[in-house]
C-alpha cells in the first residue's frame, strides 16, 4: 500500500519494500490523522456506538502508522523489526492519552510527548543517500497521486 508517491517499482526489491523520505512521511502521517478524524465524524453521524468506533479507528490508525514507520525504516536501511520500537512508543502513548480518563496530568503529558516524539524522531533522522537494500532513493517522491495501491 502506498499512500503517497509517484515512484514506480522497477525491481523485485522495490515491489516488496518501499522507502519513504522525511517529507513524504510527515505528509502521510498528517493525511492518516485527517482520514481517521473524518471517519470518526462520519461514523458518529450514523450512530455507531463509540466502543466500535474506538476499536476500529485504533486498528486502522495503528496499521497505517505502522506502514508509514516501515517506509521510514526502509529509507534508513533497517528492516521491519526496527518498526516495532517507534510503533510501540506511539501506541502506548496514544492509548494512554486517549483512554485513561482519570490519569494524572503528568501521565497525560508524558503520553502525549511519547506518541508525538515517536513520530517526530523518525521524521528527523536523515535517510540513506542513494540506493540501499530496500531500493532506490525516494527523493522527490511527494505527489498526491495514489491513495491506495493494493496488489
Amino acid at each position: 500500500m502506498i499512500l503517497l508517491g509517484n515512484r514506480s517499482a522497477e525491481t523485485d526489491v522495490e515491489r516488496r519494500f518501499r522507502r519513504t523520505n522525511r517529507r513524504t512521511f510527515v505528509i502521510e502521517v498528517l493525511l492518516i490523522f485527517c482520514i481517521t478524524q473524518f471517519s470518526i465524524f462520519v461514523l458518529e453521524r450514523f450512530g455507531v456506538e463509540h466502543i466500535w468506533i474506538d476499536i476500529g479507528m485504533a486498528v486502522l490508525l495503528l496499521f497505517l502508522i505502522g506502514r508509514a514507520f516501515a517506509g521510514r525504516t526502509h529509507d534508513l536501511g533497517r528492516n521491519d523489526i526496527w518498526t516495532i520500537p517507534p510503533l510501540a512508543v506511539f501506541a502506548v502513548g496514544w492509548f494512554v492519552a486517549l483512554y485513561w480518563s482519570e490519569a494524572p496530568v503528568a501521565v497525560e503529558i508524558i503520553a502525549h510527548l511519547g506518541w508525538a516524539s515517536a513520530l517526530v524522531t523518525v521524521a528527523l533522522i536523515r535517510g540513506n543517500q542513494g540506493e540501499n537494500r530496500f531500493g532506490s532513493s525516494p527523493e522527490e517522491a511527494v505527489e498526491l497521486k495514489v491513495i491506495a495501491n493494493v496488489g
